[in-house]
């Protein structure tokens, strides 16, 4: 004769089948893109009496910066390809914060591969994490008069992408012990 517990109970007797909605992986990449239309500044004047780059070296002066104020990116997704954009603004400001030249905006966009990225009935989920940029500043003298007139500032990204897609997973669940 065998004892029976009404505190006991199988848990094979509570599996039900659930369909679960969950992101599938397609990449993830660490990507860098640049400007492809480098930023004229003029060097030659002062902005609120206080130059920005020095004339002789075209490097900005000790205490001077660049900073950016905004980075708004977006995507487009085609079959396998994610064309990437980012509207950046940014200006150089001196030591108080105060604005020399700017604000900016500069356009930087790529296309990434990614096998399956825009394909099947399924939604494609982008995500971007980890953004940096970074300035590379390029000195000219246009009238070869010995001083620098002008620079040209390059803008490079580096971000992480993630792509996904949306899957329906069939799945046996079971109800908790413990409601």
């Amino acid at each position: 004769m065998g004892f029976q517990s009404p505190q006991f109970d199988f848990i094979d007797q509570r599996f039900s089948p659930r369909h679960m909605k969950t992101l599938e992986v397609l990449c993830s990449k660490h990507v860098q893109a640049t400007s492809s239309d480098p930023q004229e500044i003029d060097i030659s004047g002062t902005y609120n009496g206080t130059p920005a780059f020095s004339p002789a070296t075209g490097q900005l002066l000790p205490g001077n910066r660049i900073v950016v104020s905004d980075i708004d990116p977006g995507a487009t997704v085609i079959p396998n390809k994610v064309c990437n954009i980012f509207l950046v603004t940014w200006s150089i400001v001196d030591s108080t914060g105060d604005v020399l030249e700017g604000p900016f905006t500069t356009t930087v966009a790529d296309a990434v591969k990614c096998p399956g990225a825009g394909l099947g009935p399924n939604q494609t989920v982008i995500q971007k994490h980890d953004i940096q940029v970074m300035f590379c500043t390029t000195p000219v003298d246009t009238d070869d008069d010995g001083a620098f007139d002008v620079v040209y500032v390059t803008l490079d990204v580096e971000y992480c992408l993630v792509v996904a897609q949306e899957v329906v997973l069939k799945v046996n669940v079971a109800q908790p012990f413990c409601p």
